[in-house]
């Protein structure tokens, strides 16, 4: 219990405010899990279930407004409160409140920087991947706690800013299952505007669409060659791998840069190409596109893992258009099946050349690509949105839990 008294928040330690709950599971509540970011979630929600042979009455029961914590990774702020009855792995620990304590506002305490760095002080363990966090040593943390009522309204205002985060991911989520839906339609013709004509029928070519080898469109080009590690990091911009993997579209805000010299013949990319990754871990991964939508103010450079395609003019394929394409189901499907490898997988592109594409008249390419722009746009508003939330929340935790501010 609290033991004295600071600028109207006490001092005391955590095994003052919660105590151990060990009692066996009970047969059909649903298995919890704990989680780094979600906290503690349904098992059967995790895309990666940790299957198990335990029965119900070998794990551990949790009563709602419990507080679960992974105590391997405590020290890295793996807890999570119950908001439900449930059961969970024995490996846990499951801490009951005491009198004195809003579990709702020790969930988001138990977050912040100054508890994880505690957590961490008092775990134990040989290396930093063996630390733990035995209850013992839990229940010695000293801490500086504010009162119930301040605690409550604390819980309230950040859980106001979590239900806007949750609203935002799934606005989010939803918008990019319509991009794919969108995508899959749009790409194979299932689905078209009225004004070009009658969708096709799963596996048929729209009426008005052209298959075309990739290599009759254009030609490839190397990136980066015979540079070394002190080349980088100044002189002319150049488009880095992730930039490539992680957009459909190169993103100016994500160069780097590379030192070129004079005598150097180096290709430079220029508006309308189209960039391949050239291997990845997984063969899912590989050849990753992505198309250069504005014109370069200087001359720029290619990543050397990866390679151009150079469109002999825009009268079959736009830019546009390419950057979805290529991204597409359809495409992707294909590619899959040239990855080479085993624990790395590389494209072939010779190979990559040959493979086809389904192509709409360019008017109806056109509207394509601005619909799935438009849907690229709301799907990067709605991510700036979920990362300005959740900065505004750490920002008032940091705030709030230390006593910065007052409510």
């Amino acid at each position: 219990m609290p033991t004295a008294t600071h600028n109207k928040w006490t001092d005391c330690v955590l095994g003052g405010l919660f105590e151990r709950r060990v009692e066996k599971g009970i047969d059909g509540l649903v298995t919890l899990s704990v989680t780094l970011h979600d906290g503690l979630v349904e098992r059967a929600e995790l895309e990666r279930k940790n299957e198990t042979n335990l029965t119900p009455e070998q794990h551990l029961l949790v009563r709602k407004g419990d507080i679960a914590y992974n105590m391997m990774r405590m020290w890295q702020g793996a807890s999570g409160l119950a908001e439900m009855d449930g059961i969970t792995s024995p490996a846990y620990i499951v801490l009951q409140p005491k009198q004195g304590i809003d579990t709702r506002f020790a969930a988001h305490w138990f977050k912040s920087h100054k508890m994880i760095a505690l957590f961490r002080l008092y775990s134990h363990g040989l290396t930093k991947d063996r630390l733990r966090l035995y209850f013992d040593d839990f229940a010695q943390i000293p801490v500086t706690l504010p009162s119930p009522p301040e605690q409550h309204r604390i819980a309230e205002i950040l859980s106001t800013w979590d239900r806007a985060i949750d609203q935002t991911r799934r606005l989010l989520e939803a918008c990019k299952r319509r991009k794919q839906g969108l995508m899959q339609k749009l790409l194979t013709g299932t689905w078209r505007f009225p004004e070009f004509g009658k969708p096709a029928k799963i596996d048929e070519l729209p009426v008005g669409w052209t298959k075309v080898p990739l290599g009759c469109l254009g030609c490839t080009y190397a990136g980066l060659s015979g540079k070394t590690k002190s080349d980088f990091g100044r002189g002319k911009p150049y488009i880095p791998y992730l930039n490539i993997f992680n957009n459909v579209s190169v993103d100016k805000e994500q160069m780097d840069y590379v030192q070129i010299n004079s005598s150097e013949n180096q290709n430079q990319v220029r508006y309308g190409d189209i960039f391949f990754t050239t291997s990845s871990e997984t063969p899912d991964e590989v050849g990753m596109s992505s198309v250069l939508l504005f014109h370069p103010e200087s001359a720029t450079y290619l990543n050397s893992f990866c390679f151009g395609f150079r469109l002999h003019d825009f009268t079959s394929l736009l830019p546009d258009f390419a950057a979805f394409l290529l991204r597409g189901n359809e495409f992707r499907s294909s590619l899959f099946a040239l990855a080479q490898g085993a624990t790395r997988y590389n494209l072939s592109k010779t190979q990559l050349l040959q493979l086809s594409c389904a192509l709409p008249p360019l008017p109806e390419q056109e509207k394509i690509a601005s619909i799935l722009m438009a849907t690229d746009e709301e799907i990067s508003a709605l991510q700036k949105s979920f990362e300005n939330l959740q900065i505004q929340k750490r920002g008032l935790m940091q705030k709030l839990l230390t006593g910065e501010i007052r409510v």
